[in-house]
């Protein structure tokens, strides 16, 4: 029985690998951009977040504080149907904390001195006790005149907002986006490379 009975023959045997030698690089260009792709809206969405963050921290500077907070209980969300924690700790012994009220989302605003003993509000938010942690820094900031919890975190993770500061998260977020604009423009010239190629390797195959 010949060959030909089957569908294929040597030339169609020669044709195949002739088509997969081909594909190499054809996946290679698909591969380029999808990796250029991820990498450059990973970017993008950090340099986005660090001059999100920048515009928040902006109005808190040189005039922010950062307070440890012991878990005491908690409470309902004020906004939600979870719970936060309530924290007690010590103002910063600063005269400047004393020359606005001070309001912990827990009661009422009050007026306090340089290292009063304060309770407030954690950001966090869970079901239960447990779900909160025991001991966490607070960063506070004057808001329209009263001393607020702009948020809480682990202990040693927050840092007063400064000029400084700022200005370097705005830094971050721009070279992220510069970086993702040439990470993409790479991907870009891979593919046309990658394209070229494989013109290349069909016409010489």
């Amino acid at each position: 029985m010949s060959e030909d009975f089957f569908g294929f023959d040597e030339d169609d045997e020669q044709s195949g690998r002739y088509l997969r030698r081909r594909s190499k690089w054809r996946w290679l260009g698909v591969l380029i951009v999808i990796l250029a792709l991820l990498l450059a809206g990973l970017l993008t969405y950090g340099g986005v977040r660090a001059l999100h963050a920048a515009k928040e921290d902006a109005p808190h500077a040189g005039h922010s504080w950062v307070v440890s907070g012991e878990f005491l209980t908690s409470t309902n969300d004020l906004q939600t149907k979870t719970f936060n924690g309530v924290y007690q700790g010590n103002l910063p012994k600063d005269t400047n904390v004393s020359y606005q009220r001070f309001d912990g989302g827990v009661n009422d605003p009050i007026d306090v001195k340089p290292g009063q003993q304060v309770q407030f509000r954690g950001t966090q938010t869970g079901a239960q006790d447990d779900d909160f942690p025991k001991n966490v820094d607070a960063l506070m900031a004057v808001d329209d005149g009263v001393l607020k919890v702009v948020k809480t975190d682990d202990p040693g993770s927050l840092k007063p907002v400064t000029d400084d500061s700022v200005s370097a998260e705005k830094r971050n977020g721009w070279l992220m986006i510069a970086g993702a604009i040439l990470v993409f423009l790479a991907g870009i010239a891979g593919a046309v490379y990658a394209g070229r190629r494989t013109r290349r390797e069909e016409i010489e195959a």
